[in-house]
């Protein structure tokens, strides 16, 4: 398994933050919903999903736990209280019916087994939810 530097992730990941940043414009946000965003890594973009949901929230998971504790510890739940980290495994999802609508930016093309990922996806959203 291919280990991450988290901080030099967050120094060098800014083509990753564009390309977010043109995807999250295309999903329409209206405030108030649940998201979850598929390979979180350092939470810079997950928290900027987060300020667009006023009423909603976001979760943010990656399988790297040096990932979640940069992200943990540079968007604390003191300062974003609707935005929350786990350590998770794509291809491990459990969620039934829990978002409004699952996210993911320049992560999806490091997973191996892809039909675990996408039905992990489908049960994951509301039945009006979207990827």
């Amino acid at each position: 398994m291919y280990s991450w530097d988290a901080k030099d992730y967050h120094n060098s990941s800014a083509e990753q933050q564009k390309w977010a940043r043109e995807l999250i414009s295309k999903l329409a946000l209206l405030g108030g919903e649940r998201v979850l965003d598929i390979g979180c890594g350092d939470g810079k973009v997950t928290a900027e999903v987060a300020q667009r949901l006023p009423d909603g929230s976001v979760l943010g998971i990656d399988r790297s736990e040096e990932m979640i504790r940069f992200a943990r510890r540079n968007f604390p739940a003191k300062r974003f209280s609707n935005l929350a980290f786990e350590v998770m495994d794509a291809e491990n999802m459990s969620f039934d019916g829990e978002f409004d609508v699952v996210f993911s930016n320049a992560t999806l093309h490091w997973v191996i087994e892809h039909l675990p990922v996408l039905k992990g996806i489908k049960k994951s959203l509301k039945p009006s939810g979207k990827v």
